[in-house]
């Protein structure tokens, strides 16, 4: 059990570190490639998406990283502070999440329409830069309270090794 409650808090925090990852990757790298040529480049990436989309790297990861950090949190339950640091930015994770289900996966559903006028296409990438830099900003703050997490746990587990041998 111990080996569990020392390991789950890495293995959370890899994975929602590789989460992240993936939200610049395709921020950085796809992105602006979209509004570059428009309307031929919606019409390109559509056609590139057509098999997968980056939607399929986090639908893949983030129910994993939901159960890892279940699991984390059951066995952390008793370290008071570490326990709320970690809650409190699983629910930046969870906002996230939601936010772009609700907000940015309907904004992408209809720039998935090769016969959507320019000027919308315009108003919808306008409101998905928008939108996803709210995201990233809740992503950076999500990242920043992983991070203060992992600490506050490292100094915990550590401490009381110490103080046991």
């Amino acid at each position: 059990m111990k080996y569990l409650t020392h390991t789950l808090p890495w293995i959370y925090s890899i994975l929602s570190y590789f989460f992240f990852g993936g939200m610049i990757f395709t921020m950085m790298t796809q992105y602006p490639n979209w509004d570059y040529n428009l309307p031929e480049s919606m019409v390109i990436r559509n056609s590139f998406y057509a098999e997968t989309d980056p939607g399929t790297f986090f639908q893949f990861f983030g129910p994993i990283i939901n159960f890892v950090f279940l699991g984390m949190i059951i066995l952390i339950w008793q370290i008071k502070k570490v326990r709320n640091l970690f809650l409190i930015q699983f629910v930046t994770f969870l906002l996230i999440g939601i936010g772009t289900g609700v907000l940015i996966y309907p904004i992408l559903d209809e720039l998935a329409i090769n016969t959507i006028p320019l000027e919308q296409i315009h108003n919808l990438l306008q409101k998905f830069k928008l939108l996803d830099s709210i995201r990233a900003f809740i992503a950076i703050i999500s990242v920043v309270l992983l991070t203060f997490s992992m600490i506050e746990f490292n100094k915990s587990i550590y401490s009381k090794e110490l103080n046991t041998k």
